[in-house]
């Protein structure tokens, strides 16, 4: 089955009308019995299939000549080619030019919808060229051809429930894949996020040892028993208790120098008072 676009279809057409016209020729079983029947002046089989041979060999010439499929795919081309210049004339509002595109366009004869046009957002599916897969020419589709034609829809009722049909799968499909879009986007982030814990493979295609293991990147639990923070905290205890033996070996400070130092802190704080005052 030829798919539905235009060239496909005309294509078909003239193939098989081309066929019909290249059959060869062959009288009738009528035409038959009635020379058999003339008597002396019936026509021999012999000249008969002598002359049907020059007249079929005639025709199969001509038909590869007039014939081609290079020609009948040029004339298909060449009526698509039609069919799109109306259709782009219907778009546009443009009915002043005759042939396929005639009647599309008209407001209250072609049976648009009041309030539709063309040229705007929601008619985007209308367009020539238009890609049935993009979201925005899906979300232009109307859930039921009335709504965009109600002449159309009434004189083809099995085409615009099949419409109708066609149109609520391919809103249904759309949805699906803004949401697997969604989770591909989400995955691809957590993708990125894990990425420097991920193993890194060599050029062989294998994994090494623990120093191109990806896990070796992620720093391992300190508060394990026997593990680097307990041994940190002992190496601290030695070093307090060395520190504190140390202290106690110190000598007691005199007196004279106590009253000192509690001369130094009553200057300093003198200084701090006489600048604040000084605000």
């Amino acid at each position: 089955m030829a798919p539905p676009t235009i060239l496909a279809h005309k294509s078909s057409f003239l193939t098989a009308q081309t066929l019909q016209l290249s059959q060869a020729l062959a009288p009738s079983a009528i035409w038959r019995d009635s020379n058999a029947r003339s008597g002396a002046s019936a026509l021999s089989n012999r000249v008969v299939d002598d002359a049907l041979y020059r007249a079929n060999h005639a025709l199969q010439q001509h038909a590869r000549r007039v014939y081609a499929p290079q020609a009948s795919r040029h004339v298909a081309e060449q009526i698509e080619a039609l069919y799109l210049e109306a259709a782009e004339k219907a778009v546009r509002g443009d009915n002043s030019g005759d042939g396929l595109g005639k009647g599309e366009g008209e407001g209250d004869e072609g049976g648009a919808a009041p309030g539709r046009d063309r040229g705007d957002g929601e008619a985007r599916f209308s367009s020539v060229g238009a890609d049935f897969a993009t979201d925005e020419v899906i979300l232009s589709l109307p859930s039921t051809w009335d709504l965009h034609s109600t002449v159309q829809a009434e004189s083809s009722l099995p085409e615009a429930r099949r419409y109708a049909d066609l149109a609520a799968s391919l809103s249904a499909l759309c949805a699906r894949r803004k949401e697997a879009r969604a989770r591909l986007n989400r995955l691809r982030r957590m993708r990125d996020l894990i990425a420097p814990f991920n193993s890194t493979p060599d050029t062989t295609g294998t994994i090494n040892d623990v120093e191109d293991v990806g896990i070796d990147k992620v720093q391992l639990n300190l508060v394990t028993r026997d593990g680097d923070l307990e041994k940190e905290l002992e190496r601290m205890r030695v070093l307090l208790v060395r520190v504190a033996a140390r202290v106690a070996q110190l000598p007691e400070p005199e007196s004279g120098e106590d009253a000192a130092m509690d001369d130094v802190d009553t200057a300093e704080r003198d200084k701090v008072e006489r600048l604040l005052n000084g605000f």
